[in-house]
């Protein structure tokens, strides 16, 4: 995929999603998707990776796709791509915003995206949970387990990463057959 395309790919995607990384993540998986140049278990397997490595989800999964592409040229221009739009929105309208943040029509406008966003992020959740778990019993274990620990304590979410991943370990690989 040449440069130009990677880059206005990411371009777009960074432009016109609003709500953050884990948004952008399912607005990257669908262009993904539709290049038909990655398989879905290579997007799915990107999008693990970009949620476990630190830093920004959205910046990792453009890193990590662009990198697939076209190498690390592709890695740098799908990130800079991805992290040029809400650089310069935050830029040049931050002030506005803070100016009429008490403005009726801005929190609607605040309110209505952030329900948008949650239902975007839950679509994420259940596309990288059936990704994750695949009806695998040690995975849905693993799952169960983790979701216990943060759900009930107070736990780092680091922790119950590492907790997670050694779980997992210890169950070794899957059965055959």
């Amino acid at each position: 995929m040449p440069l130009s395309s990677i880059f206005l790919l990411f371009l777009r995607i960074g432009a016109f999603t609003f709500g953050g990384g884990l948004v952008m993540l399912g607005f990257i998986e669908k262009e993904l998707r539709s290049t038909a140049r990655l398989s879905s278990e290579e997007i799915a397997d990107m999008m693990v990776l970009a949620t476990a490595f630190p830093g920004p989800v959205a910046a990792n999964m453009a890193f990590l796709a662009g990198k697939r592409l076209a190498g690390i040229a592709g890695s740098f221009c799908a990130l800079l791509g991805t992290v040029i739009p809400p650089f310069l929105t935050i830029l040049l309208l931050s002030k506005a915003v803070i100016h009429f943040m008490n403005e009726p029509w801005l929190a609607a406008f605040f309110l209505g995206a952030a329900c948008a966003v949650v239902v975007i992020i839950g679509r994420v959740v259940y596309s990288m949970t059936r990704i994750s778990c695949g009806g695998r019993w040690k995975d849905i274990a693993v799952f169960a387990a983790v979701g216990i620990l943060l759900i009930s304590t107070e736990v780092h979410p680091f922790f119950a990463l590492a907790g997670g991943v050694t779980f997992r370990l210890l169950l070794g690989e899957e059965d055959a057959g």
